[in-house]
């Protein structure tokens, strides 16, 4: 698979960073002093779960905040985490070229295993593909029978993200219908760091996208609930079997759940996204030789998106999305990761050299295959220097390694912005999008010579 940086994309507006709870981070503390705070720290069974059989603690310092550190040796190249998102999405862009679900490059498969999202529909103008039927099963049982339901009433939001270029809200909208379908919790990345707004305080432009989203969500248990009343009559009666026309308890979606995915939710939901989600890059596939070329024109919504802090964003920095881990920073803290080779990445297209050309220029570009939000790695704290590398062979699965020998008790960083830039470009990226200097010894030295 293709070597190269990933980068947390992390552009959080001036309003957010001037949120008086906003955490500022700075780079990796001594060894001597992560022993000391870690000790003392005692995470939550959440975070615990997280981060259950990996090499690593969670601990805190004083200068970084919370973060990840080696419980022991861990050797150069080793696989640290090889994680699943609590929730991803492809870009708008993307829609017609990877996987309505894990993300993966469509024309990786031939063209006849592919299966169309939302029933064929036009899904409010989400309409895509599923890589083949293990997707589409595994969407449909997840959360894509209640969007298939609200249809058109999901139009709105995918507007708003299209002409205002932002991601993390489809995002958001796909976990929150996952959380009505009984398949995730809403409290799924309560345990990750979040922007902290004063009592009452939240972004207008959030507020209207959940407006939206809270439509299409009721239209969905609504539309879903009175089909499956329907079946369930035409079923009793071609059985010859007697039916009260209500909808059976098994397609009977919690009310409750659905009360708790309020603005509230939302809000602490994107705020954690613009801090902690990540761009999928993840490498060209090779071309199936029965695929034709997919048609990349036809596409509605320009570029889409938001990130932070690993996050993704695909559009510039006032969106408020965005995240980087050895990611690029495109919106508002979204972690850009460059994907690196694995023995799991797929043949190169023609050759390894147009394969590289091609992610660079995605890279660059800030367009990933989409936006996806992990558990563990979000704890990642960033380095300009960082030690360990992220990585997508042909979907949203991440991986982990460590990018050279890492000793026991030490943080494990990450770059939430292009570790190639200069200091200064490094350092501005970083204040804008997550509010700190960055103080790592890369940064110090290069300063110094400079000056």
């Amino acid at each position: 698979m293709l070597g190269a940086r990933s980068r947390r994309a992390g552009s959080v507006s001036a309003f957010l960073l001037a949120a008086p709870s906003l955490s500022r981070r700075r780079a990796s503390p001594s060894f001597a002093d992560a022993r000391a705070l870690c000790s003392e720290s005692s995470p939550g069974p959440s975070l615990r779960e997280m981060t259950a059989g990996l090499p690593v603690f969670v601990g805190q310092t004083e200068t970084s905040g919370r973060g990840l550190y080696a419980s022991r040796a861990i050797a150069s190249g080793e696989l640290i985490h090889a994680a699943s998102p609590i929730v991803a999405h492809p870009t708008l862009r993307n829609l017609k070229t990877h996987c309505y679900h894990c993300l993966r490059e469509l024309r990786a498969r031939p063209r006849a295993e592919w299966v169309a999202t939302h029933g064929g529909g036009d899904g409010g103008g989400m309409a895509g593909h599923f890589c083949g039927r293990a997707c589409a099963q595994a969407a449909w049982d997840a959360y894509h029978e209640l969007e298939t339901a609200a249809g058109d009433a999901f139009a709105p939001l995918a507007r708003r993200c299209a002409s205002h270029e932002v991601k993390f809200p489809l995002a958001a909208a796909r976990l929150a219908f996952a959380a009505a379908q009984g398949s995730a919790s809403p409290r799924a990345a309560d345990a990750l760091v979040r922007v902290n707004f004063p009592p009452g305080v939240a972004p207008g432009d959030w507020l209207e996208e959940h407006a939206m989203l809270r439509v299409a969500l009721l239209r969905g248990v609504a539309v879903a609930e009175l089909g499956a009343a329907r079946e369930e009559k035409e079923r009793g009666r071609k059985n010859g079997e007697k039916t009260n026309g209500e909808t059976p308890a098994r397609f009977r979606f919690d009310k409750n759940v659905v009360k708790e995915l309020d603005a509230e939710w939302y809000v602490g939901v994107l705020s954690r996204m613009h801090l902690n989600a990540f761009r999928v890059e993840i490498p060209p596939a090779a071309l199936p030789a029965d695929v034709a070329e997919v048609p990349v024109g036809d596409v509605r919504d320009g570029h889409g998106g938001h990130g932070h802090r690993g996050h993704e964003c695909g559009g510039g920095g006032e969106c408020g999305h965005a995240h980087h881990h050895h990611h690029s920073l495109p919106n508002a803290g979204e972690r850009e990761s460059a994907a690196s080779t694995t023995s799991h990445s797929p043949p190169a297209r023609d050759s390894f050299a147009e394969a590289m050309t091609a992610a660079m220029a995605a890279s660059a570009s800030g367009v990933g295959a989409g936006t996806a939000l992990y558990g563990a790695p979000s704890l990642l704290n960033h380095s300009c220097d960082p030690n360990v590398d992220v990585s997508w062979a042909i979907d949203s699965r991440a991986s982990f390694r460590a990018a050279r020998a890492i000793e026991k008790d030490e943080p494990l960083t990450v770059a939430y912005v292009d570790a190639d830039a200069g200091v200064a470009a490094r350092r501005e990226k970083l204040a804008f999008a997550y509010g700190f200097e960055c103080r790592c010894e890369r940064c110090v030295e290069e300063t110094s010579a400079v000056q």
